[in-house]
């Protein structure tokens, strides 16, 4: 039985970088207000601020003047809502002091080939009833790729790119293919973006295999390995912490990918992820650096 006083302390200097908080037209848990709090009560560091559908740069100030001991970080996903793969919003997201720049999530086309051919509609998320609805009333928007029919990088998602090294921001993969990812990465990196993270290799849609995870090594990119993806059954944790040992702790970062209003909070959620890691014998050294310095260093603080 792992002692929670030890999960808990471990949580001192963690950050999440994967946090959907409120106010967004999806239901949650919490707004970042009620999330600044819970973090700097639990010791944890910071936290980056996900929205589907709006840049979060401008809460993340507002967090930051209020709770100025926590570093709460914005970020922009690039969903049709602010315009797609659209450079305008890459730059004023940057101008802004975004962290992170999201690829499509929501709206790209393999989230929504996957989703939309899921027969169970009991099992649909809750953002698919927005994008239905939306398509009713004749607004919906494109499907979104950041590859064309022969594999190349568009040269959209290559100005995007290129805006995301000009800002210095870090570039995540969203919900884009797995096919997708090495293309996008490679130009990337010739647009020099210091700082890569693949955004959940183990949820459904993003699944990438170890050898897929080792080819990307090779362009020093971070694996974000989120609480939900396990917790809700997902993946297995055995095969998460499988991929972790396998790839390594220098390039995992852990995030929760928490806000829904069924889920835990996301103190509570990182500090149960930290326990089954305790439980599958990482040591304490090892989740510290992929819960905090890993993180840091990602972000710059």
């Amino acid at each position: 039985m792992i002692d929670q006083d030890t999960a808990r302390g471990l949580l001192a200097g963690a950050y999440d970088m994967h946090v959907h908080s409120g106010p967004d037209v999806l239901p949650r848990k919490f707004d970042d207000v009620q999330l600044a709090q819970r973090v700097r009560e639990s010791g944890m560091a910071g936290f980056v601020i996900k929205n589907h559908y709006t840049c979060t740069a401008d809460r993340a100030a507002l967090v930051r003047e209020l709770f100025p001991e926590v570093r709460a970080h914005g970020s922009v996903v690039l969903n049709n809502a602010v315009g797609g793969l659209n450079p305008i919003a890459v730059d004023i997201a940057g101008r802004l002091g975004a962290k992170v720049v999201w690829l499509p999530t929501v709206d790209s086309a393999n989230e929504l080939e996957n989703v939309a051919g899921q027969m169970d509609e009991s099992k649909l998320p809750y953002w698919m009833t927005i994008a239905r609805e939306m398509r009713a009333m004749g607004i919906a928007g494109p499907w979104l790729k950041v590859t064309d029919a022969d594999g190349n990088v568009t040269k959209v998602t290559h100005e995007c790119l290129e805006l995301i090294g000009h800002h210095d921001m870090i570039l995540a993969t969203g919900h884009i293919a797995p096919a997708e990812m090495p293309a996008v990465v490679r130009a990337a990196a010739e647009h020099k973006v210091q700082r890569i993270v693949i955004t959940h290799p183990e949820f459904p849609t993003t699944c990438l295999t170890l050898d897929e995870q080792r080819a990307l090594c090779r362009f020093n990119v971070f694996f974000e390995r989120c609480f939900t993806t396990a917790y809700t059954g997902k993946v297995s944790w055995e095969q998460m912490f499988h991929n972790i040992r396998t790839i390594g702790v220098d390039t995992t970062i852990l995030s929760t990918d928490l806000g829904q209003s069924s889920n835990p909070h996301v103190d509570d959620g990182l500090a149960a992820f930290i326990t089954k890691l305790l439980e599958a014998d990482f040591a304490e050294t090892d989740i510290q650096q992929m819960a905090s310095r890993n993180a840091a260093q990602v972000l710059g603080d």
